[in-house]
């Protein structure tokens, strides 16, 4: 991929692997990235899928979790529960 070595120690050194993205990305939910965090991120996105179909599941959950309490009617559907605890219960036999 690099020819030069000091290809591979910049991009060693500025790129992102996916666990130090999806760290950022977590905290991209709760406050603003300074800028150079957002574009190495955004970098990071282009190249990677996993990580990004991880960004679109954080922002699904976040506006789910934004729905649940602007709309105090949206409520989970009885089999929806029932699923939720036996998975719960099952969870916690295999403890």
């Amino acid at each position: 991929m690099f020819k030069d070595p000091l290809e591979r120690l910049i991009a060693g050194k500025y790129m992102l692997n996916c666990k130090q993205a999806s760290l950022l990305a977590s905290r991209a939910i709760d406050q603003k990235l300074p800028f150079w965090e957002r574009g190495m991120l955004k970098i990071h996105l282009l190249l990677c899928r996993s990580c990004a179909n991880f960004i679109r599941q954080l922002a699904f959950l976040k506006k789910a979790s934004r729905r649940s309490r602007i709309d105090p009617d949206f409520q989970l559907t009885d089999e929806a529960r029932q699923r939720i605890a036996n998975a719960l219960q099952n969870k916690q036999k295999d403890q």
